[in-house]
Protein backbone atom coordinates (compact mmCIF):
# COMPACT_ATOMS: atom_id res chain seq x y z
CA UNK A 1 0.00 0.00 0.00
CA UNK A 2 2.97 2.07 0.63
CA UNK A 3 4.73 1.40 -2.47
CA UNK A 4 1.27 2.34 -4.81
CA UNK A 5 1.03 5.93 -2.87
CA UNK A 6 4.64 6.76 -3.70
CA UNK A 7 4.28 5.85 -7.20
CA UNK A 8 1.43 7.71 -7.61
CA UNK A 9 3.17 11.03 -6.00
CA UNK A 10 6.28 10.63 -8.07
CA UNK A 11 4.24 10.88 -11.03
CA UNK A 12 1.99 13.49 -10.07
CA UNK A 13 5.81 15.45 -9.19
CA UNK A 14 6.44 14.79 -12.80
CA UNK A 15 3.28 16.14 -14.54
CA UNK A 16 4.50 19.26 -12.52
CA UNK A 17 7.44 19.34 -13.62
CA UNK A 18 6.44 19.39 -16.97
CA UNK A 19 3.82 21.67 -17.24
CA UNK A 20 6.47 24.08 -15.68
CA UNK A 21 8.88 23.55 -17.94
CA UNK A 22 6.37 24.33 -21.47
CA UNK A 23 5.85 27.22 -19.48
CA UNK A 24 9.02 28.64 -19.76
CA UNK A 25 9.43 30.89 -23.05
CA UNK A 26 12.84 29.21 -25.04
CA UNK A 27 16.12 31.90 -24.98
CA UNK A 28 15.60 34.27 -27.90
CA UNK A 29 18.20 33.59 -30.78
CA UNK A 30 21.00 35.94 -30.88
CA UNK A 31 20.33 38.67 -33.48
CA UNK A 32 21.82 38.77 -36.86
CA UNK A 33 24.24 41.57 -37.62
CA UNK A 34 24.15 42.78 -41.34
CA UNK A 35 27.42 42.81 -43.64
CA UNK A 36 27.92 45.38 -45.77
CA UNK A 37 30.43 45.88 -48.29
CA UNK A 38 33.25 43.02 -48.99
CA UNK A 39 37.26 42.74 -48.50
CA UNK A 40 37.49 43.57 -52.25
CA UNK A 41 35.68 47.54 -51.98
CA UNK A 42 37.88 49.96 -53.63
CA UNK A 43 39.47 52.14 -50.10
CA UNK A 44 37.83 55.21 -49.72
CA UNK A 45 39.85 58.31 -51.33
CA UNK A 46 41.74 60.09 -48.35
CA UNK A 47 41.33 63.41 -49.29
CA UNK A 48 44.46 66.16 -48.54
CA UNK A 49 44.53 67.97 -45.75
CA UNK A 50 46.23 71.00 -48.23
CA UNK A 51 48.52 71.89 -51.05
CA UNK A 52 50.47 69.35 -52.59
CA UNK A 53 54.03 70.03 -52.91
CA UNK A 54 56.31 68.44 -55.47
CA UNK A 55 60.00 68.07 -54.70
CA UNK A 56 63.05 66.50 -57.44
CA UNK A 57 64.42 63.22 -56.36
CA UNK A 58 67.09 61.65 -58.09
CA UNK A 59 68.89 58.11 -58.97
CA UNK A 60 71.76 56.30 -60.40
CA UNK A 61 69.83 55.19 -62.91
CA UNK A 62 67.39 57.71 -63.67
CA UNK A 63 68.62 60.98 -62.85
CA UNK A 64 66.21 63.70 -61.43
CA UNK A 65 62.37 62.98 -61.36
CA UNK A 66 59.69 63.88 -59.09
CA UNK A 67 58.30 63.10 -55.98
CA UNK A 68 56.14 64.19 -53.34
CA UNK A 69 56.29 65.77 -49.78
CA UNK A 70 57.67 63.05 -48.41
CA UNK A 71 59.99 61.98 -51.52
CA UNK A 72 57.90 59.31 -52.63
CA UNK A 73 58.14 58.82 -56.50
CA UNK A 74 55.48 60.00 -59.05
CA UNK A 75 54.64 58.93 -62.24
CA UNK A 76 52.72 59.61 -65.30
CA UNK A 77 50.19 57.38 -67.57
CA UNK A 78 50.91 57.73 -71.07
CA UNK A 79 47.36 57.16 -71.76
CA UNK A 80 46.30 60.48 -70.29
CA UNK A 81 45.73 63.20 -72.26
CA UNK A 82 46.78 66.36 -71.29
CA UNK A 83 45.16 67.85 -67.99
CA UNK A 84 42.95 64.70 -67.91
CA UNK A 85 42.85 61.50 -66.29
CA UNK A 86 42.35 57.94 -67.91
CA UNK A 87 43.20 55.85 -64.62
CA UNK A 88 39.82 55.09 -62.84
CA UNK A 89 38.69 52.41 -60.98
CA UNK A 90 40.81 49.06 -60.56
CA UNK A 91 43.94 51.25 -62.06
CA UNK A 92 43.12 53.83 -59.44
CA UNK A 93 43.74 51.60 -56.86
CA UNK A 94 47.18 50.65 -58.05
CA UNK A 95 47.98 53.91 -59.46
CA UNK A 96 46.67 56.82 -56.63
CA UNK A 97 46.35 59.96 -58.07
CA UNK A 98 48.70 63.19 -56.24
CA UNK A 99 45.90 65.16 -54.76
CA UNK A 100 45.99 68.43 -53.60
CA UNK A 101 43.47 70.58 -51.32
CA UNK A 102 44.58 74.14 -53.06
CA UNK A 103 47.21 75.15 -55.77
CA UNK A 104 50.41 72.86 -55.74
CA UNK A 105 53.51 74.40 -54.27
CA UNK A 106 56.84 74.16 -56.32
CA UNK A 107 60.08 72.63 -54.36
CA UNK A 108 63.50 73.48 -55.56
CA UNK A 109 64.12 72.85 -59.30
CA UNK A 110 60.10 72.67 -60.38
CA UNK A 111 59.03 74.55 -62.58
CA UNK A 112 56.01 76.43 -60.46
CA UNK A 113 54.60 77.69 -63.91
CA UNK A 114 54.63 73.85 -65.06
CA UNK A 115 52.46 72.56 -61.93
CA UNK A 116 48.49 73.05 -62.38
CA UNK A 117 45.35 70.49 -61.22
CA UNK A 118 42.66 68.69 -62.67
CA UNK A 119 39.19 67.76 -61.13
CA UNK A 120 39.12 63.95 -60.90
CA UNK A 121 35.24 62.62 -61.73
CA UNK A 122 34.87 62.20 -57.89
CA UNK A 123 35.10 65.47 -57.24
CA UNK A 124 38.81 65.44 -56.40
CA UNK A 125 41.42 67.00 -57.54
CA UNK A 126 44.56 66.02 -58.60
CA UNK A 127 48.33 67.49 -59.61
CA UNK A 128 49.49 68.10 -62.83
CA UNK A 129 52.59 69.01 -64.25
CA UNK A 130 53.61 69.96 -68.31
CA UNK A 131 49.81 68.84 -68.08
CA UNK A 132 50.30 64.96 -67.00
CA UNK A 133 48.28 64.19 -64.47
CA UNK A 134 50.54 62.66 -61.60
CA UNK A 135 50.45 59.17 -59.54
CA UNK A 136 52.16 56.95 -56.66
CA UNK A 137 52.97 53.61 -57.26
CA UNK A 138 51.72 51.26 -54.69
CA UNK A 139 54.34 48.81 -55.27
CA UNK A 140 56.71 51.49 -53.90
CA UNK A 141 57.27 51.16 -50.09
CA UNK A 142 59.94 53.83 -49.19
CA UNK A 143 61.18 56.30 -50.19
CA UNK A 144 63.32 56.55 -53.24
CA UNK A 145 61.88 52.98 -54.58
CA UNK A 146 60.68 53.38 -58.30
CA UNK A 147 59.16 50.24 -58.93
CA UNK A 148 56.92 51.46 -61.54
CA UNK A 149 58.98 52.92 -63.66
CA UNK A 150 57.94 51.85 -67.13
CA UNK A 151 55.44 49.07 -66.07
CA UNK A 152 53.68 47.99 -69.25
CA UNK A 153 55.65 50.38 -70.98
CA UNK A 154 52.74 53.14 -69.99
CA UNK A 155 53.95 54.00 -66.60
CA UNK A 156 57.27 56.72 -65.89
CA UNK A 157 59.15 59.18 -63.82
CA UNK A 158 58.72 62.51 -65.02
CA UNK A 159 61.41 64.76 -64.93
CA UNK A 160 61.76 68.42 -63.86
CA UNK A 161 61.88 69.34 -67.78
CA UNK A 162 58.50 67.68 -67.71
CA UNK A 163 59.03 64.42 -69.75
CA UNK A 164 59.08 61.19 -69.23
CA UNK A 165 62.37 59.72 -67.84
CA UNK A 166 63.16 56.47 -70.39
CA UNK A 167 66.97 57.57 -71.27
CA UNK A 168 65.80 59.36 -74.43
CA UNK A 169 63.47 62.20 -75.38
CA UNK A 170 60.55 61.12 -74.34
CA UNK A 171 57.92 60.51 -76.95
CA UNK A 172 55.12 61.24 -75.03
CA UNK A 173 55.48 64.26 -73.39
CA UNK A 174 52.54 66.69 -73.05
CA UNK A 175 53.46 69.94 -73.32
CA UNK A 176 51.12 72.59 -73.62
CA UNK A 177 50.51 73.80 -77.28
CA UNK A 178 52.76 77.23 -77.47
CA UNK A 179 50.25 80.66 -77.42
CA UNK A 180 50.62 82.37 -80.70
CA UNK A 181 52.09 85.61 -80.12
CA UNK A 182 51.84 89.11 -82.45
CA UNK A 183 54.40 88.44 -85.28
CA UNK A 184 56.38 85.64 -83.79
CA UNK A 185 60.52 86.63 -83.63
CA UNK A 186 62.81 84.41 -85.39
CA UNK A 187 66.52 84.71 -84.11
CA UNK A 188 69.64 83.21 -84.58
CA UNK A 189 71.18 81.00 -81.42
CA UNK A 190 74.39 78.96 -81.07
CA UNK A 191 76.65 76.42 -79.24
CA UNK A 192 80.04 75.03 -79.87
CA UNK A 193 78.40 71.73 -81.19
CA UNK A 194 75.89 73.05 -83.41
CA UNK A 195 76.81 76.45 -84.43
CA UNK A 196 74.04 78.81 -85.72
CA UNK A 197 70.96 77.95 -85.80
CA UNK A 198 67.43 79.13 -85.39
CA UNK A 199 66.03 80.21 -82.07
CA UNK A 200 62.59 81.92 -80.95
CA UNK A 201 62.34 85.48 -79.34
CA UNK A 202 63.08 83.95 -76.07
CA UNK A 203 66.15 81.78 -76.91
CA UNK A 204 64.45 78.34 -77.30
CA UNK A 205 65.54 76.30 -80.10
CA UNK A 206 63.32 75.68 -83.01
CA UNK A 207 63.45 72.46 -85.22
CA UNK A 208 62.49 71.21 -88.35
CA UNK A 209 60.44 67.88 -88.79
CA UNK A 210 61.94 65.44 -91.71
CA UNK A 211 58.39 64.32 -92.24
CA UNK A 212 57.15 67.43 -93.11
CA UNK A 213 56.50 68.16 -96.80
CA UNK A 214 57.46 72.09 -98.20
CA UNK A 215 55.27 74.26 -96.24
CA UNK A 216 52.82 71.76 -94.95
CA UNK A 217 53.03 69.85 -91.29
CA UNK A 218 52.63 66.57 -90.77
CA UNK A 219 52.61 66.68 -87.14
CA UNK A 220 49.36 66.69 -85.31
CA UNK A 221 47.78 65.26 -82.47
CA UNK A 222 50.24 63.90 -79.64
CA UNK A 223 53.13 64.64 -82.02
CA UNK A 224 52.18 67.90 -82.13
CA UNK A 225 51.71 68.10 -78.17
CA UNK A 226 55.05 67.06 -78.06
CA UNK A 227 56.80 69.00 -80.44
CA UNK A 228 54.62 72.38 -79.97
CA UNK A 229 54.70 74.51 -83.10
CA UNK A 230 56.06 78.02 -83.57
CA UNK A 231 52.61 80.17 -83.85
CA UNK A 232 52.30 83.19 -84.38
CA UNK A 233 49.13 85.92 -85.01
CA UNK A 234 50.92 87.80 -87.75
CA UNK A 235 54.16 88.17 -90.06
CA UNK A 236 56.87 86.66 -88.82
CA UNK A 237 59.63 89.10 -87.89
CA UNK A 238 63.55 88.16 -88.75
CA UNK A 239 65.98 88.69 -86.34
CA UNK A 240 69.46 89.46 -86.79
CA UNK A 241 71.73 87.15 -89.09
CA UNK A 242 67.81 85.56 -90.31
CA UNK A 243 66.65 85.84 -93.49
CA UNK A 244 63.35 87.73 -93.48
CA UNK A 245 62.81 87.01 -97.17
CA UNK A 246 62.59 82.71 -96.23
CA UNK A 247 60.22 83.38 -93.04
CA UNK A 248 56.77 82.63 -93.79
CA UNK A 249 53.49 81.10 -92.57
CA UNK A 250 51.22 78.03 -93.06
CA UNK A 251 47.82 76.95 -91.66
CA UNK A 252 47.13 73.94 -89.53
CA UNK A 253 44.75 71.48 -89.75
CA UNK A 254 43.68 73.15 -86.12
CA UNK A 255 43.64 76.79 -87.75
CA UNK A 256 46.78 77.78 -85.65
CA UNK A 257 49.13 79.94 -87.95
CA UNK A 258 52.94 78.23 -88.14
CA UNK A 259 55.98 79.83 -88.86
CA UNK A 260 57.87 78.49 -91.61
CA UNK A 261 61.25 79.15 -92.51
CA UNK A 262 62.82 77.80 -96.25
CA UNK A 263 59.69 76.09 -96.65
CA UNK A 264 60.45 74.28 -93.39
CA UNK A 265 57.34 74.23 -90.60
CA UNK A 266 59.16 75.52 -87.37
CA UNK A 267 58.42 73.55 -84.05
CA UNK A 268 59.92 73.77 -80.43
CA UNK A 269 60.61 70.33 -78.34
CA UNK A 270 58.96 69.84 -75.14
CA UNK A 271 61.94 68.15 -73.33
CA UNK A 272 63.70 71.74 -73.45
CA UNK A 273 63.48 73.88 -70.76
CA UNK A 274 65.51 76.99 -71.23
CA UNK A 275 67.25 79.01 -73.66
CA UNK A 276 69.95 77.32 -75.46
CA UNK A 277 68.54 73.78 -74.46
CA UNK A 278 68.90 71.63 -77.76
CA UNK A 279 67.62 68.20 -76.08
CA UNK A 280 65.20 67.82 -79.28
CA UNK A 281 68.22 67.66 -81.76
CA UNK A 282 68.38 64.07 -83.60
CA UNK A 283 65.63 62.69 -82.20
CA UNK A 284 64.92 59.29 -83.90
CA UNK A 285 66.84 60.84 -86.82
CA UNK A 286 63.68 62.99 -88.02
CA UNK A 287 64.27 66.46 -85.69
CA UNK A 288 67.10 68.54 -85.88
CA UNK A 289 67.87 72.34 -85.75
CA UNK A 290 67.61 74.84 -88.51
CA UNK A 291 70.58 77.12 -89.70
CA UNK A 292 69.76 80.43 -90.67
CA UNK A 293 70.84 79.42 -94.16
CA UNK A 294 67.83 77.41 -93.98
CA UNK A 295 69.22 73.75 -93.66
CA UNK A 296 68.32 70.63 -91.01
CA UNK A 297 71.53 70.94 -88.78
CA UNK A 298 72.76 66.78 -88.55
CA UNK A 299 76.40 65.46 -88.46
CA UNK A 300 78.11 65.37 -92.19
CA UNK A 301 77.62 61.81 -92.98
CA UNK A 302 73.92 62.33 -92.30
CA UNK A 303 74.14 65.57 -93.80
CA UNK A 304 70.25 67.01 -95.87
CA UNK A 305 70.95 67.17 -99.28
CA UNK A 306 70.15 70.56 -101.08
CA UNK A 307 66.64 71.47 -101.78
CA UNK A 308 65.71 73.85 -105.22
CA UNK A 309 62.28 73.58 -103.67
CA UNK A 310 62.59 74.48 -99.81
CA UNK A 311 63.99 72.69 -97.21
CA UNK A 312 60.51 70.88 -95.99
CA UNK A 313 61.10 67.11 -96.74
CA UNK A 314 64.62 66.54 -96.47
CA UNK A 315 65.57 62.58 -96.50
CA UNK A 316 68.43 60.41 -95.44
CA UNK A 317 70.49 57.86 -96.41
Amino acid sequence: MKTKFMLVSLTILALILSACASATPAPAPAPVIPITGSSTDTPAVVMPSGPAAVNVGQSAGLGSFLVDSKGMTLYIFTKDSPNTSACYGGCATYWPALLTAGAPVAGTGVTAAMLGTTARTDGTTQVTYNGWPLYYYSGDKAVGDTTGENVKTTWFVISPAGVSVTGAPAATATTAPAAAVPGAMVNAGQNAALGSFLVDSNGMTLYAFANDTANTSNCTGTCSTNWPPLLTNGAPVAGSGVSAAWLGTLTRSDGGIQVTYYGMPLYHFGGDSAAGDTQGQGYKNLWHVVSPAGQPVMPAATAAPASSGGGGGYTYP
